[in-house]
């Protein structure tokens, strides 16, 4: 019995790698001039990869506890619940391999994650890190985190996260501390924009904001693992340093006005 009562808190402390230690160190970069945004790249890369390997760690914690095995959801919801509440801007979630889920919040759910994009793979035991969805229970621009549950060598279900990417972008610009006229951004393989400054830029295409210039660039750093672009945006010519990401296959630049010819 203690060994029950002691079990949560136990997972909950390897749960639990916050963001803001990595942040503050993060924070202390000084880069007065244009060839230091390569330190600003290396820290926005490094903040997201933490945060995403974080709860991904966490999430295969989840995955193989015996609650989570049974796919009994009265067995694995205050473990579930209890990860949620330790680690705000996220939700979690259990799903069926028929497409049916619960959440953390609120239990059984009455829409059904089949039609993602995601969902087939990860009914095929792929871990799946870093998809873009619109979340059905929160409405949230958010990036999924999820985790195969498997049972005598066949997927019973699977537990997973939905990160909500504002609130990730909100904290990553208050670590790196960007002075005006310099952005951090991310794309996904397929072009959206994961992660900006701006949060109402989120999940939308910059090819398609109405600059060739832009989109030249962004097609350059789609094409290639790391370089330097240029490009004009509301009437300022911006300089970007950018490289992908292993983890998540999202491509991330440190951009500035060219100028200012200042990264920080």
């Amino acid at each position: 019995m203690v060994r029950q009562r002691l079990f949560p808190s136990l997972v909950l402390s390897l749960l639990c790698t916050p963001l803001l230690a990595a942040a503050q160190s993060s924070s202390a970069i000084a880069a007065p001039a244009q060839e230091d945004a390569n330190s600003l790249l290396a820290a926005f890369i490094s903040l997201t990869d933490l945060r995403i390997r974080s709860v991904q760690r966490s999430v295969e914690i989840l995955a193989a506890t015996p609650g989570a095995r049974s796919g009994d959801w009265s067995n694995m919801k205050e473990l579930l619940k209890s990860y949620q509440e330790s680690d705000e801007g996220l939700i979690v979630w259990y799903a069926r391999p028929d497409g049916s889920y619960y959440t953390a919040d609120e239990g059984l759910m009455d829409k059904s994650l089949g039609d993602r994009a995601y969902f087939p793979d990860l009914m095929a035991g792929i871990k799946i890190t870093g998809a873009l969805v619109i979340s059905k229970a929160t409405g949230q621009r958010s990036a999924i985190i999820a985790i195969p549950v498997e049972v005598n060598g066949r997927v019973a279900g699977a537990v997973g996260v939905s990160l909500f990417l504002d609130q990730l972008s909100e904290q990553i610009s208050a670590a790196l501390d960007l002075r005006p006229g310099v952005a951090f951004f991310a794309i996904a393989p397929n072009g959206q924009t994961t992660l900006h400054r701006k949060t109402d830029r989120h999940f939308l295409d910059p090819r398609e904001l109405g600059s060739e210039t832009l989109k030249k660039a962004a097609n350059e750093m789609l094409a290639h693992t790391s370089g330097q672009a240029s490009y004009e945006f509301d009437n300022v010519t911006k300089h970007a340093m950018y490289r992908a990401s292993a983890l998540t296959g999202w491509t991330f630049a440190i951009a500035f006005d060219a100028t200012t010819d200042q990264a920080h």
